[in-house]
């Protein structure tokens, strides 16, 4: 049933057969990819899924990750991509009243002949929340790990009256207390090898029927030789949090400062020339009662292979009109740099309505935007990937090591879904100045430090 994908030369191994052979069986209700980036646990979990869905006696079936963007591009479209690998067997389509789903086309005797796959973000309930009411058979959950608990306790519910349910989750190690092994996959048996630390977790607590767990490693990639293996090594510190989840594929918990293990005064303060950037943005932190103000100025080089800390401001809490005035000062200073926007905070909607008229006279050329926040984690790994790909400079100037002790003290919450704590202290609204200055160009920055884990779900 599978297609060739464009460009690139689908292999079948023995780890993908393996997991097929376990994940067709009648009596696997639950199957667990984890492991390291770039080990085909993405792929393996796509192809497995198109098969469940085939082979189920249930009408109704679901993939979910973070958002639709994300399903679209690591699932329904990437090289190896349900729709890239099977185009005759499935449709995309569009309700007339609601979003889109897949149309699968089966032709297996005594299956219905039409399936049909809901398409769910888990990052709020509201995404979600179509489920409800519904029996669906097959359910793939990617980076289960991010999803709320409350969802994936609805996914089980939604499957307790279907004929043979099937879950199939993938990620990427966490933190070894994370509810996600707390509550399931440490109840799941264990398929071939994995890492003794995981094997130990796991071995403490009963195991469910029908529940089972596989652990994939780069040599599980037909594509990496040892050598893209020794090379994607070095990305992170050997021993640090990142080097033990993303190259190992092992559970971690991360120590208390958040970027330190990727941070060298000697690489990454330098005195910077605006000359090799491109173009620039701003990003404004607007400080809630007991925080401060901040604006960053940052340059972008035209394939974002570099990232610098030009210039900051900080200043205390004031009324809109202060802040206005230090903002217009601000762009002054640069007015001869190509800034093409100001990111603000985007809680302050009214203001930003405010400046980005005011800016139509006063700075045409430059763009008022309403900051693209991410979540917290996706910030913060962001900031890791260009920390440890050489990405990020500061300025070796008094605002530009401001800058860059502001990511040295930064904390790892205790808080449950926090990632940074946040106490209102003055590095936090540095951070966030700095993170609504290149979450616009989040992307393309991604690809040009050549984010592994992304890169991971669109190679076999």
């Amino acid at each position: 049933m599978m297609a060739a994908s464009a460009g690139k030369k689908f292999i079948v191994t023995d780890k993908l057969l393996d997991a097929m052979s376990v994940g067709l069986r009648d009596n696997v209700h639950l199957l667990v990819f984890e492991g390291t980036i770039r080990s085909i646990k993405t792929v393996t979990s796509i192809q497995l899924f198109f098969e469940a869905v085939q082979d189920s006696n249930e009408r109704l079936h679901l993939i979910a990750a973070e958002n639709l963007d994300a399903i679209r591009d690591n699932i329904l479209t990437s090289d190896f991509g349900l729709e890239v690998m099977h185009p005759k067997y499935i449709k995309r389509r569009r309700e007339e009243i609601g979003g889109y789903y897949l149309e699968v086309c089966c032709d297996i005797p005594g299956r219905p002949k039409l399936k049909k796959v809901l398409l769910c973000g888990y990052s709020t309930a509201r995404d979600w929340r179509k489920i409800l009411g519904k029996t669906i058979g097959v359910i793939l959950v990617d980076e289960v790990n991010n999803a709320n608990k409350q969802f994936i306790d609805e996914c089980f519910a939604r499957q307790a009256s279907a004929d043979r349910p099937f879950a199939i989750w993938t990620l990427n190690g966490d933190v070894p207390t994370h509810y996600i092994y707390q509550d399931y996959i440490n109840r799941c048996n264990i398929i071939g090898d994995c890492p003794a630390s995981i094997r130990a977790d796991m071995n403490k607590v009963e195991k469910e029927p029908g529940w089972y767990y596989m652990h994939f490693t780069m040599q599980d990639n037909p594509i990496m030789t040892s050598e893209k293996i020794a090379r994607i090594s070095n990305v992170y510190p050997a021993g640090s949090y990142y080097y033990t989840i993303k190259i190992l594929g092992e559970r971690g918990s991360p120590g208390q400062l958040l970027y330190i293990d990727y941070m060298d005064p000697k690489h990454h303060i330098k005195p910077l020339d605006v000359r090799n950037y491109h173009h620039f943005g701003i990003g404004f932190d607007i400080g809630a009662t007991r925080a401060t103000n901040t604006i960053s100025l940052w340059g972008f080089r035209h394939d974002y292979t570099k990232v610098g800390g030009i210039d900051k401001m900080t200043f205390q809490q004031c009324g809109y009109q202060q802040k206005t005035q230090h903002l217009i000062a601000f762009i002054k200073r640069y007015k001869h740099l190509n800034i093409r926007y100001v990111s603000i905070d985007s809680a302050e909607l009214n203001y930003i309505a405010d400046i980005r008229t005011m800016f139509k006279t006063m700075f045409p050329h430059i763009e008022v935007i309403a900051s693209y926040k991410a979540t917290i984690k996706q910030r913060v790994d962001l900031g890791i990937i260009m920390l440890s790909h050489g990405v990020l400079e500061f300025n070796d100037t008094t605002e530009g090591r401001d800058i860059y002790d502001a990511f040295m003290v930064a904390k790892r919450s205790e808080k449950p879904n926090e990632v940074r704590e946040d106490l209102n202290e003055r590095h936090n609204d540095i951070i966030d100045s700095s993170e609504y200055a290149w979450t616009r160009h989040m992307n393309a920055i991604l690809r040009a430090a050549k984010d592994y884990d992304r890169l991971d779900r669109q190679v076999a």
